[in-house]
């Protein structure tokens, strides 16, 4: 018997000095410990990383593999597209390591170059979008998840969420203008914020309240620090280039326990959407809105997962400012 518990302890620490040896040689190459390091907040698919760092696919596909077989990252896919990305919450003590260490380290200014025109392409390709299918976008998102979905909802956490200050709260993507209406109920001003006029025209015809105004602007681009209360974005985070940008700049705008709702799809596979409405990301896993609030300095309060509809899931969270 002592030699059966001799030898299975024998075999853990056979896997797990083969695990460490794995790993230390994956991140032991400048190349990849640098991926690593640009795949910490968004995924990028192997094309895109090949255009960041200057390099041909099947070479990056091949450090690509290495940092998989590792455990140091996953492949996310969009339909027929597949993204890398970092694993969100690292089992292995070392891995978690590595990462903090790796997120401390400055990039190279030819890297942030490179994945600011990445996110700029994936940007103008929703504005461009956005301006020449806002006709037809309404009747596509009634198909996907109208407001009344998730209306209720979002009024229970605006309701309940105490100590929240109801002077100034800010939607991202207004749409139909549903939410901004019952918003002017509960708080002093209410602004509706679009990079997109012809969205904002439709919107406009739909609110007459006095409190609530209309801005034609990119959200990312705001720069009133620690103004707002509440900031409200429903089915808009998987429009943006950056999901992890996006929460940055919501924590940068709230107050001290200011609140954040969203509204967004889970994960899902049809793929039409991105054609029909302009996704740039077929849903998100619960997991990912949680480590890019946290990355953001957000606390998540509340989460509530909705009935699917037409196939698609609904969930809705609440986080607040620590900063």
């Amino acid at each position: 018997m002592q030699r059966e518990n001799s030898q299975t302890v024998s075999n853990h620490e056979t896997e797990d000095l083969s695990d460490i040896v794995q790993i230390t040689k994956a991140t032991g190459d400048a190349l990849r410990a640098s991926i690593l390091h640009t795949l910490a907040d968004d995924a990028y698919g192997v094309l895109e990383l090949g255009e960041v760092f200057t390099m041909a696919q099947p070479a990056i596909s091949h450090h690509l593999k290495v940092l998989l077989d590792a455990g140091l990252v996953t492949r996310r896919k969009e339909g027929t597209s597949v993204f890398y990305q970092r694993i969100s919450r690292p089992s292995c003590a070392l891995i978690q390591a590595i990462y903090e260490e790796l997120d401390q380290s400055t990039p190279d200014s030819n890297i942030e170059d490179n994945l600011l025109r990445i996110h700029e392409r994936r940007n103008q390709q929703s504005r461009e979008f956005f301006a020449s299918h806002a006709d037809a976008l309404a009747q596509q998102r009634e198909l996907i998840c109208a407001p009344d979905v998730y209306h209720d909802t979002v009024t229970d956490f605006v309701l309940h969420t105490p100590p929240l200050r109801r002077k100034r709260a800010l939607e991202v993507g207004p749409g139909s203008g549903t939410m901004l209406l019952t918003l002017a109920e509960h708080f002093d001003q209410v602004t509706g914020i679009d990079s997109s006029p012809e969205i904002l025209r439709e919107t406009a015809e739909q609110i007459s309240k006095p409190n609530i105004r209309l801005i034609e602007q990119d959200f990312l681009s705001l720069t009133q620090r620690k103004n707002l209360d509440f900031i409200l974005a429903a089915m808009v985070v998987h429009h943006f280039a950056s999901p992890v940008q996006f929460f940055r700049q919501a924590s940068n705008l709230l107050q001290t326990s200011g609140l954040l709702v969203i509204a967004e799809l889970c994960t899902h596979n049809q793929e039409w959407v991105k054609d029909a409405c302009g996704d740039l990301w077929l849903g998100f896993s619960t997991e990912e809105l949680h480590n890019w609030a946290g990355r953001a300095g957000l606390t998540i309060l509340e989460q509530q997962h909705l009935a699917q509809r037409n196939g698609f899931g609904v969930q809705v969270m609440s986080f607040t400012s620590n900063n």
